[in-house]
């Protein structure tokens, strides 16, 4: 494979970056708008369809910042993990449900990711040691140690004392 680089003329990278920044902000709106339309009709083949070609493109956009050392507009407000009444930014540390957002903090994130994850490939809940596995996150600990103050567990999650498993506020 050989590189090849075109030359910029009159352009500079930082006008570039500009022409850039309005294109994703664009793609951002647009995977704003087909994710309200998957969640009200979340079997839409064609809707998923949309949001991920649109997160790939995106995903291109984000390899140019990369590249050139750049940071993307909006990176942290796009929300392209959806299932039901749940929205999450792609690293989780921005996550919503029914309308309400929420930032998380790192080991939040990696919680809500494994929850997240699980509810997308039909598993029904998760106990917090299986969680605690998949995180890295000490197995003698609790949940609600990572989910304090403003905000609680039960703002993200349902718990099945029967079961004794956590389960993503998905519907």
């Amino acid at each position: 494979m050989i590189l090849n680089l075109s030359p910029l003329d009159h352009e500079t990278i930082q006008s570039c970056k500009k022409h850039n920044d309005e294109q994703v902000d664009i793609l951002i709106k647009s995977l704003k708008n087909v994710n309200d339309y998957l969640l009200a009709n979340p079997g839409s083949t064609k809707r998923q369809n949309q949001v991920e070609y649109l997160s790939n493109t995106y995903d291109h956009f984000v390899n140019w910042y990369e590249d050139n050392h750049l940071t993307p507009p909006n990176i942290s407000t796009i929300m392209l993990n959806t299932i039901g009444i749940f929205s999450g930014n792609k690293d989780f540390s921005i996550v919503s449900i029914r309308g309400i957002e929420y930032i998380l903090r790192p080991n939040q994130s990696k919680i809500v990711q494994v929850l997240y994850e699980s509810a997308k490939e039909g598993v029904t809940g998760l106990p917090y040691r299986e969680i605690a596995n998949r995180t890295d996150l000490t197995i003698h600990g609790k949940m609600s140690n990572y989910f304090q103050a403003e905000l609680r567990v039960k703002d993200l999650f349902k718990y099945s004392k029967r079961y004794q498993k956590y389960f993503l506020i998905t519907e």
